[in-house]
């Protein structure tokens, strides 16, 4: 019965959207905690930065050569398998007594993430119906993601929970979130059953990726520097050293996201998408430019551009992977990711080595002009996207259909 199809369907869509929060939100549970690490184990920012990026060391790698088999294995599987390692990461973050700990911890979790998310961000869009386009909805799933973590850490940590027992409440959460797996396919589809969404053929996803890749590397820097240093950042350059201040001025990013989002949920994502990009590298520089003339209403209004516009950004990504996507999203999410996480991790460690060895003033604006290039070059990609945008939105001939490796 449609009805009950329909019901089925925002279940799964919900299973996966808190599967992708908890999982998230394990992963960036120590941000909030870093301050503390440099004060109590006096880690420096490149081993701040060092410790964040270290992440996609495995990450990457396991999301290069495992991206594809959920549609070979099924995606239950994997994402079991994810979060099982991202658990023992957070265990470790328990446990951690010292720098090579939380190394350890970091590579773990980023096992976890490669095997889980692109399969958690493909169901979701897949299941999703809902008043904005499935891209920018994802993109509100992941600012919570990303945000919750730290949150709950810090609060936690000012309770009294220290450097270890505040990640115990994540832990709990990711544990109770095993309890959803089975809102995941178990198998895949049987070989020479056809699918409802041919695949596009290679050039086509090609092309879109391209496209979408830019922008998401972009969206995540921007993310990522307030999870991971800008925190130290505003404890070096204002004093400000408390926890909850830190993952405060990240959470207004993700708020900013949500909004943005939402209000911009319905433009197409070639549009909106080179546009944003080049807004998380403008509020970028009102960061700078804040700390610098100590202006915390310039610092709120450079929170809120790279919050809003990396949003946009993420979200046009996905838009964008959504669609070119079809028959087989988990691979392609796992492609672009790879760029997500990319942007996740080097821009942070180039500033925080930067900042190690002259100032976190350097390392900023070495980051920033980075992404201003990589943001200026993502409107070159748009005219082969669109082409491919087209091609997705009606049936591709049987004899035009390819796999994509």
């Amino acid at each position: 019965m449609p009805g009950t199809d329909e019901r089925a369907r925002s279940r799964r869509a919900l299973a996966a959207a808190a599967s992708y929060i908890i999982l998230t939100s394990n992963s960036t549970a120590s941000s909030a905690v870093f301050v503390a690490y440099r004060q109590q184990w006096g880690l420096s920012p490149g081993d701040v930065a060092l410790a964040f990026s270290v992440y996609v060391g495995t990450l990457i790698p396991v999301l290069l050569i495992f991206g594809g088999h959920a549609e070979r294995y099924g995606r239950r599987l994997m994402v079991g398998i994810g979060t099982g390692f991202m658990l023992a990461g957070t265990l470790s973050l328990l446990l951690a007594r010292g720098f090579p700990e939380l190394i350890v911890a970091r590579l773990s979790q980023g096992i976890g993430a490669a095997l889980a998310v692109g399969v958690m961000s493909a169901t979701f869009t897949e299941a999703y119906r809902g008043k904005i386009v499935a891209g920018q909805a994802l993109a509100v799933v992941t600012a919570f993601a990303l945000a919750g973590g730290p949150v709950v850490t810090a609060l936690a940590y000012d309770l009294g929970g220290g450097t270890n027992l505040s990640y115990l409440p994540m832990l709990i959460l990711g544990i109770l979130a095993v309890g959803l797996l089975p809102f995941f396919e178990s198998r895949p589809a049987p070989a020479g059953v056809a699918t409802v969404e041919p695949p596009l053929p290679v050039d086509s996803v090609r092309s879109g990726l391209l496209f979408a890749m830019p922008m998401v590397f972009v969206a995540w820097a921007g993310t990522a520097l307030y999870l991971s240093l800008v925190p130290s950042y505003l404890a070096a350059a204002i004093h400000v050293s408390d926890p909850l201040v830190g993952a405060g001025a990240f959470v207004a990013t993700q708020l900013a996201t949500v909004v943005a989002s939402i209000r911009f949920g319905n433009v197409a994502p070639q549009r909106s998408g080179p546009v944003a990009a080049a807004g998380v590298v403008v509020g970028l520089v009102l960061l700078v430019w804040g700390t610098h003339a100590n202006s915390w209403w310039l610092i709120g209004i450079a929170t809120l551009v790279v919050g809003g516009s990396s949003g946009v950004a993420s979200g046009a990504s996905f838009g964008v992977a959504g669609l070119i996507g079809r028959g087989q999203r988990a691979r392609v999410f796992a492609r672009l990711l790879v760029a997500a996480y990319a942007g996740y991790s080097l821009p942070s460690l180039i500033t925080g080595i930067i900042a190690s060895r002259t100032s976190f003033l350097a390392g900023f604006a070495t980051t920033i002009a980075i992404l201003a290039v990589i943001a200026a070059a993502t409107p070159l990609f748009r005219a082969r996207a669109e082409s491919a945008l087209r091609h997705a939105a009606r049936p591709a001939p049987i004899e035009q259909l390819t796999g994509f490796d």
